[in-house]
């Protein structure tokens, strides 16, 4: 408890002064008199519709104070959740709702930039349901889409220091901030200019930081968002500014969700569908081109049949050995046979036929005698 009460009055801070005052004040209660927080446990909650819920202050490691405490957010904690929804095949869309004062600069834009990383991956689709101011915003900027519900408010981009002071018991803290705006309503106590300066300075770079962020995340100048001095804004003045992307009550975000599975779930039947289509084209462009080939072939092998068939001599035996579907080497081979064949008997007959006339010449050469 000691670490998150004086991380409100060391470490620069990206909330609002309210909530900076509020909850150093709730803080403060709580180290002096634990007991007056202690209660039963509360079961049951569920915090939003979404996939996940960025609620309430936010710290580097701090995993919030007691039943009946607000609960203060992890940055390693929402990591986790971010990772784990990216990882899950059967969310095709995380939906991540917004509404808190801001937190801890430290931890706040490594967070950021893996829900942007993760954007890249699969949608991360932000509704600001409420308020969401400083670094609370600085996440729901990095979001693929960022929508607001129509009376919700987010701003106060800038960064606040609060510096504690004692004097005679009298406690007080000083405020150094980015943005005219950013610590309305807060105290102002004599302060040495050299200490102003410095405070001023690391206040100063990590503001451009987040300005920055915000510019990159939402496709703006960061000029821009430098120029809004910290202030905060309505839905509609938030959609002026480029820092959202549009207006949307509870149950246009419901519908925009089951909408959304609704279109995966047909996109994913199309796309099965369309591969079977594909499938089967492919195989019948294959058997196109089987039957294109083997009938090519049945044509080269029925000319080189003819031809050795006619060089054999027996081109009549060519017709009956295509339609038989003999292979070139089977078809040579009776060719060859036939040749030899044929030639046997064109011997034997021209054997019997000069026998004939010999012995016709003998007779009538007897006949003659």
């Amino acid at each position: 408890m000691r670490h998150l009460l004086q991380l409100m009055t060391n470490s620069p801070m990206m909330m609002t002064i309210d909530a900076h005052q509020a909850n150093f004040e709730l803080l403060k209660q709580f180290y002096q008199n634990p007991s007056l927080f202690l209660g039963g446990e509360k079961s049951g909650r569920v915090d939003t519709f979404c996939h996940l819920s960025v609620f309430g202050p936010t710290s580097h490691r701090f995993n919030g104070l007691d039943a009946n405490c607000n609960q203060v957010l992890s940055y390693r904690d929402l990591r986790q959740s971010f990772n784990v929804l990216a990882q899950d095949s059967s969310v095709k869309n995380i939906f991540v709702e917004f509404d808190g004062p801001g937190g801890e600069a430290s931890g706040c834009f490594d967070l950021a930039n893996l829900i942007k990383e993760i954007g890249a991956i699969k949608p991360v689709i932000g509704f600001i349901n409420g308020g969401s101011y400083s670094a609370n915003y600085a996440l729901a900027s990095a979001c693929t889409e960022l929508y607001a519900s129509p009376h919700s408010m987010a701003g106060s981009i800038g960064v606040i220091f609060g510096r504690r002071e004692v004097h005679n018991d009298k406690e007080t803290i000083t405020y150094f901030t980015t943005g005219e705006a950013k610590a309305d309503g807060s105290p102002h106590l004599a302060l040495s200019e050299a200490e102003r300066e410095r405070h001023q300075a690391m206040v100063n770079q990590l503001g451009d930081a987040f300005f920055q962020l915000v510019a990159q995340n939402r496709g703006i100048d960061a000029t821009q968002v430098k120029a809004l001095q910290a202030k905060m804004f309505g839905a509609r003045d938030l959609l002026t500014h480029g820092l959202i992307d549009g207006i949307k009550t509870e149950e246009e975000i419901h519908t925009m969700m089951t909408d959304a599975k609704h279109k995966r779930i047909v996109a994913e039947i199309n796309a099965a569908h369309e591969a079977e289509t594909s499938d089967l084209k492919a195989q019948i462009v294959a058997l196109q081109q089987s039957s294109l080939a083997q009938a090519n072939n049945q044509t080269e092998l029925a000319k080189k049949i003819n031809h050795l068939a006619k060089a054999a001599g027996v081109p009549e035996m060519a017709g009956q050995l295509i339609q038989d579907n003999a292979s070139e080497e089977a078809a040579a081979k009776a060719l060859k046979e036939a040749a030899a064949k044929k030639d046997e008997d064109i011997s034997l007959t021209s054997g019997l036929e000069s026998h004939k006339e010999e012995s016709y010449d003998m007779l009538q050469l007897i006949e003659d005698a």
